[in-house]
């Protein structure tokens, strides 16, 4: 190869490219989800909304884990059951942005307090199970009952520890109190009382029996308003110028007891005396008086008698 003016050159040629840049595409840029905890809400808490941000300026979508703890529509939870829930977010991306990491947070919903009422709590023997009443607010949640950290329903005469607890799996609370079986106002009830069903079987809560031999028989015990378990003394008449008195207490209203105060001057042949009230009120004071107007009066005896229908 030369020149104008004859010199010769040498010149290698390579060649020669285009580029068309109007068909070339750009990657994808990524993006980033901001996403706050929502944190611990209440069972029958108001629905609320949830505020995730993308980098990209993009909608954000969501969705629970467990729909029977919460539900998401758009960006508003609602609250369905008390538990745990997570709560993603998520940004799938378009023309422009690659899909976003999801951000999974935990939604506690806790359970909501309820108010516990017990009524009924002082109820009378009559050998059936005697439950306590238990009301709730909101009404009829279940809930479970324990008298003495049992679930049995007592029956026999006695005060008894009783808890009842929020069972509901929306709702807490509870409430205790004290509970009274009171003995029924007749023998069959007393009975119950003092002795166990063992031993009412084998004889020792029968009328004519002394458990703690005090020789006060069983039907004495009941009528006196005393203790069959723990030693009576003996009631003893006093003389003085209005006669031979024996004065005693005893319960005031029992309806199957008869009472009889009785004198006699060999043990043999009985005389009724009077009964008359001095103290009322329960239990209430009692005299029987013998004025020894008649007969010996250096020999006279006294005793009280108990009869049931």
């Amino acid at each position: 190869v030369s020149d104008t003016l004859g010199n010769v050159t040498s010149e290698t040629v390579l060649g020669i490219f285009t580029v068309d840049i109007s068909n070339l595409t750009p990657g994808k840029a990524s993006q980033t989800i901001d996403f706050t905890s929502p944190g611990a809400v209440t069972f029958g808490d108001a629905s609320f909304a949830l505020s995730a941000t993308a980098s990209s300026g993009l909608t954000v979508s969501y969705a629970s884990s467990d729909p029977s703890v919460a539900t998401v529509s758009g960006n508003t939870v609602t609250i369905v059951g008390a538990g745990n829930t997570t709560i993603t977010a998520s940004q799938t991306g378009d023309s422009n942005y690659d899909p976003a990491t999801d951000v999974p947070q935990t939604l506690t919903v806790n359970k909501a307090t309820a108010t516990v009422t017990l009524t009924n709590l002082t109820q009378t023997y009559d050998g059936n199970p005697k439950p306590v009443t238990v009301a709730t607010t909101p009404i009829n949640l279940s809930h479970s009952v324990t008298y003495d950290d049992s679930l049995v329903v007592p029956t026999n005469a006695a005060t008894y520890a009783v808890v009842a607890i929020i069972t509901d799996p929306n709702y807490q609370g509870s409430n205790s109190g004290s509970f009274v079986i009171e003995p029924a106002n007749d023998l069959a009830s007393w009975k119950n009382k003092y002795f166990t069903e063992a031993e009412q079987t084998a004889g020792l809560a029968n009328n004519n029996q002394d458990p703690d031999f005090d020789n006060l028989l069983n039907l004495a015990e009941y009528a006196l308003g005393t203790d069959p378990r723990m030693f009576t003394p003996s009631f003893v008449p006093t003389l003085d110028g209005n006669g031979l008195t024996l004065t005693f207490t005893r319960p005031a209203s029992l309806p199957d007891v008869t009472y009889f105060a009785e004198s006699s001057e060999e043990l043999g042949s009985w005389s009724i005396i009077p009964l008359e009230v001095t103290v009322p009120g329960d239990p209430e004071t009692v005299r029987a008086r013998d004025p020894l107007t008649t007969g010996d009066p250096s020999k006279r005896f006294m005793r009280l008698r108990f009869e049931t229908p």
